[in-house]
């Protein structure tokens, strides 16, 4: 089944993602705004709006002006949003919630990333249909590694923006602790030299690293870990299965409700805990426990969970 779709790059927002986020042709029409003042935005905005016969108009983001004004011109049966926020870092209370929740009274459909996704719709009151993708897009897959048991557990990896909200500092202080074991971070971001200042000798930096050479990187390592703060998905935790990796990942992680299994791919510490974490690290370094997880991850298809999402908006 095909569908034509028409996408509108409002860029309103600048995501901070290296230039090779994306690789691959664009095979839909579209038209960017990126450049534009946000009022010759609305225009053309409204103009397409009014112009085009379609089916459904799916609206990604609630904090911007251009979304409340396809929210509010297009009918409400026509409208569906994207829900990428968990209900662990999004406001649902005071103005913003209020805001929000007459926001999604001009919404008809949601598709919602997962469990923590879901709850976030129900929390915002929203009484239409929630469609449930398991995932926040399709990443550049690669063919699942063959399982290979390990015969030790040493070496942790990082990938992402070196920033508060990834919550490293907290990171670095438990390696700081730990003996024999070695953390691998790849990024760059602010904290960057705060991060080498505090860090040990069992920590290494890579700063940013070319996706194509990610792969590599992933897989000369045992396990992924991802300590955030706030995290509404971490589509960086299915890249780590996909390159055969167990991870580790902090109950503030969106995806961690949908995609870790705990005890088959991963395991979920709390948030800034110390010790659970530490408990986590120990028990993913018995090499019986871990090559068990790392056989499950290995079993992963993720093409199928790729064409699952995209057969949800269809």
């Amino acid at each position: 089944m095909h569908q034509k779709i028409f996408l509108i790059f409002t860029g309103d927002t600048a995501a901070l993602r290296k230039n090779d986020f994306f690789s691959g042709e664009i095979e839909f029409d579209f038209i960017s705004l990126e450049n534009y003042s946000i009022i010759r935005k609305l225009k053309i905005i409204f103009n397409i709006i009014k112009r085009y016969n379609y089916d459904e108009l799916i609206i990604c983001g609630v904090n911007e002006l251009t979304s409340w004004l396809c929210a509010f011109i297009s009918p409400y049966y026509k409208n569906s949003t994207v829900v990428e926020s968990s209900y662990h870092e999004a406001t649902v209370t005071g103005l913003k919630g209020f805001l929000k929740k007459i926001f999604f009274k001009r919404i008809s459909v949601t598709y919602a990333s997962g469990v923590s996704q879901e709850k976030l719709t129900r929390l915002l009151k929203f009484k239409g249909k929630v469609i449930v993708t398991k995932g926040v897009g399709i990443f550049n897959i690669i063919k699942q590694p063959q399982f290979k048991p390990s015969v030790i557990v040493k070496d942790f990896i990082y990938v992402g923006r070196l920033s508060p909200e990834k919550n490293l500092v907290f990171l670095i202080e438990v390696f700081n602790k730990l003996k024999n074991i070695n953390l691998h971070i790849i990024g760059y971001g602010p904290q960057e030299g705060l991060l080498k200042k505090i860090a040990k000798d069992n920590t290494f930096f890579y700063g940013a690293v070319e996706n194509k050479k990610l792969p590599e990187m992933y897989q000369r390592c045992n396990v992924f870990i991802l300590p955030s703060a706030k995290e509404p998905w971490g589509l960086v935790v299915e890249e780590a299965l996909n390159n055969g990796l167990p991870v580790i990942v902090s109950n503030k992680v969106g995806c961690a409700e949908e995609i870790i299994e705990e005890d088959h791919n991963g395991l979920i510490f709390e948030f800034n805990s110390f010790t659970s974490l530490l408990g986590t690290i120990t028990k993913m370094s018995d090499i019986a426990y871990y090559n068990n997880l790392k056989l499950n991850v290995s079993k992963l298809n993720f093409n199928l969970i790729a064409d699952y999402q995209v057969n949800c908006y269809l």
